[in-house]
């Protein structure tokens, strides 16, 4: 049996205190007053900014929110899944204490030689471990070898597989443990009824699973292109 969780929100019970409206002007102050991007990360940004799939990359304040969020909760065992260029792999490294491994996995290898050169930039190369593989794979390796025992999870990869990786990576987390999910908004369309392609559908899954999943506390928030937080109860 499903928990009783709240119902849904409608007009009648909409919240009066609501998330601020970020339009061009607003979003540029927040940039210009919150974000403190490190020139390697800058580069990075910078280069892949010339690849067609470049919105693929996080946003700077994303970024600088995961190296807040890993060095809060000062993880010893990461993973992530989905490194493209690896913006979010130094981010969450920068964030890393003393005897902290990561391990970084991507199904394309010209992804990661770009992701290892900025790491080695930022002299992070010996905090993670990245890897040319399936991700499932890996996870499901992981799960039979050392289920129970990761501090933390970013997954940022593709949508078909999105309420795999969810699975698996609890099975991964200790208890505690804490799981980070991007393009948990998918650019507004989740909530837009005339989007109703595939992917949109597996976000909107996965946002009802996760919301109805008792075993986890969540937190969904609007930046960037929507980010769940999910701790392990």
């Amino acid at each position: 049996m499903l928990p009783n969780f709240p119902k849904p929100v409608s007009e009648e019970n909409r919240p009066v205190n609501r998330t601020v409206k970020v339009d061009d002007r607003l979003y540029d102050y927040l940039i210009n007053h919150s974000v403190r991007e490190p020139s390697v990360l800058e580069d990075l940004r910078r280069e892949t900014a010339q690849y067609h799939m470049a919105r693929m990359a996080l946003s700077p304040e994303v970024g600088q929110f995961l190296t807040l969020l890993v060095s809060l909760l000062n993880p010893q065992k990461v993973m992530e899944i989905g490194v493209f260029t690896g913006y979010s792999t130094i981010s969450i490294a920068r964030g890393l204490g003393g005897n902290a491994s990561m391990l970084a996995i991507d199904k394309k290898q010209m992804w990661l030689d770009i992701a290892g050169k900025y790491l080695a930039k930022a002299d992070l190369s010996a905090e993670v471990i990245t890897v040319c593989a399936n991700a499932l794979q890996v996870m499901q390796e992981k799960v039979e070898q050392e289920s129970a025992s990761y501090d933390f999870l970013f997954i940022d990869a593709d949508k078909a597989n999105l309420l795999n990786y969810y699975a698996l990576g609890k099975k991964l987390l200790r208890p505690g443990g804490c799981m980070v999910i991007d393009n948990t908004l998918w650019w507004g369309n989740v909530a837009d009824d005339r989007f109703d392609d595939k992917d949109t559908q597996i976000v909107r899954h996965l946002n009802d699973t996760i919301h109805q999943d008792p075993t986890v506390t969540l937190s969904q928030l609007p930046i960037g292109d929507g980010l769940t937080i999910v701790r392990l109860n």
